[in-house]
């Protein structure tokens, strides 16, 4: 990945608002944006009327204790537990995606953070293959998204469907398989080519063998001594008998530095910025980490109430991934999709390259610039515009109330129309030029003398009509794809 610089040089000290960077809407939906999927307005109205980093504080207490999604009724299912495999294994997988969209829409940060995760230690169902292996593996993410990162490493290494999707199934000590030990080091905990050797990844595969020993898909794979490789290994310069679990004591004994700042460099471009900022930056919140002793929370703590999160170089810095432009959309504007209609989102986020389970490859989704194309940007509006219409024929009232709760005026074409541009779009627009043509789409077909007599309001028949012509135009914006 090449290396950018942000030009966002503000510390990592609490924000305190001021006349040049207040605590605005502007700033409360950028952190509803990057912790969360949207604002509505009881989340808004709450943030306005706290400092920011009590309400950020809130916000991070609140996600990290979320119950978990309640497991389904084949959680623990393996292939002779069916009639039908092949039928039931994909009605199965689509009942948790379409959970899993739910999770994304209700449980803000830790759904967000449970996606980051995902997207760091990559599993693919497509090659693994179990429904109950699936569940088990966004489980683990879920419990531990804002948990201790060692543990979850630890953890991590023995899920079935890392095992699998991984071939740690396959590495045994008269075998050794290295992939898994290439990517625990590569992508994982290290980072690419850094501080480890060819040899550290052979002596650590080999701390790795021993589990083997399973029966069928979706069963649990357990340890055997028996095909474990009982004998002294050296990594990182020090011999021992390494297990997995004393390999990853160790590993995280002598790298500290290196899986500070390799996780922290990850969460900073997913909620901040895809360029870095300043090593001072990256530093601190690696010391943080550290001395949390890997819990995550502090780290998201430090950063999410700091000046450089909320710097104005901060904001509408990411471009939105596929999962992101469509939960965002429905829940800001207060729609409210049925689970088959989840489905169908999330076929179109697929299409659109982030189809949830299955990663592109092991280094997952690299998100920003590469989800947008010419073909993608109009399979966006696509799915927008599928959005938009299911709700239209849910209740097409559901579109004056974007309206009237956007904007103070009832009557005024332009005011509404600059207020519902600002409530879905992640900065003001560049001119007033902008807001005069979404004026203009947003009258629509109303004569021009009904306006300049104020025999237009929001209560007319045709405003739910007008207010699907300008999201139309909001969400073609190129604004509107970033966050």
């Amino acid at each position: 990945m090449q290396t950018l610089t942000s030009c966002n040089t503000a510390p990592l000290t609490t924000f305190v608002p001021d006349t040049t960077t207040p605590w605005d809407t502007k700033r409360v939906r950028h952190a509803l944006r990057r912790l969360g999927y949207g604002r509505t307005q009881g989340l808004e109205a709450a943030a306005l009327a706290q400092m920011p980093d009590v309400f950020i504080d809130q916000l991070i207490t609140t996600a990290a204790g979320y119950t978990v999604t309640p497991a389904p009724s084949w959680s623990n299912w393996s292939r002779s537990d069916y009639t039908d495999y092949n039928q039931e294994r994909i009605l199965q997988i689509r009942e948790w995606i379409r959970q899993v969209y739910n999770d994304t829409l209700n449980m803000n940060l830790r759904a967000r953070m449970t996606l980051f995760w995902h997207n760091h230690f990559v599993t693919r169902v497509e090659d693994y293959s179990a429904p109950s292996w699936m569940y088990q593996y966004y489980n683990l993410l879920q419990t531990h998204a804002l948990g201790n990162f060692k543990t979850l490493v630890k953890e991590m290494g023995k899920n079935e469907s890392m095992l699998v999707y991984l071939n740690g199934v396959l590495n045994n000590k008269f075998s050794p398989n290295e992939n898994y030990a290439r990517e625990l080091f590569e992508l994982f905990t290290l980072g690419e080519n850094n501080n480890y050797t060819q040899n550290d990844i052979v002596e650590a595969s080999r701390a790795l063998t021993g589990y083997n020993q399973w029966t069928e898909l979706g069963a649990p794979i357990n340890f055997q001594t028996s095909t474990w490789d009982n004998n002294p290994k050296t990594i990182f310069g020090i011999t021992a008998n390494y297990d997995h679990d004393t390999l990853i004591d160790h590993l995280f004994a002598v790298r500290p530095m290196e899986i500070s700042t390799h996780i922290v460099k990850k969460i900073y471009r997913a909620f901040v910025s895809p360029e870095l900022p300043s090593s001072v930056i990256i530093d601190q919140l690696a010391a943080t980490f550290r001395n949390a002793n890997w819990e995550i929370a502090p780290v998201l703590r430090q950063l999410f109430k700091s000046q450089h999160f909320f710097d104005e170089a901060a904001l509408s810095t990411i471009i939105k991934d596929p999962i992101d432009c469509f939960a965002i959309f429905i829940k800001e504007a207060n729609f409210s999709l049925t689970d088959d209609e989840l489905q169908t989102l999330a076929y179109i986020a697929g299409i659109l390259g982030q189809d949830y389970f299955n990663p592109i490859d092991v280094a997952g989704w690299q998100g920003d610039r590469d989800w947008i194309n010419s073909n993608t940007i109009t399979g966006r509006w696509q799915g927008l515009e599928y959005i938009m219409w299911v709700s239209w024929n849910q209740d097409q009232e559901l579109f004056r109330n974007i309206a009237l709760d956007s904007s103070s005026s009832t009557n005024d074409p332009a005011v509404i129309a600059k207020d519902i541009v600002d409530r879905f779009a992640p900065q003001e627009l560049f001119t007033a030029a902008d807001y005069n043509l979404a004026t203009t789409v947003f009258k629509g077909d109303v004569p021009q003398n009904y306006y300049d007599n104020n025999l237009w309001d929001l209560y007319w028949q045709s405003v739910p009509y007008q207010v699907v012509l300008l999201l139309q135009h909001i969400f073609r914006m190129p604004e509107f794809q970033l966050k």
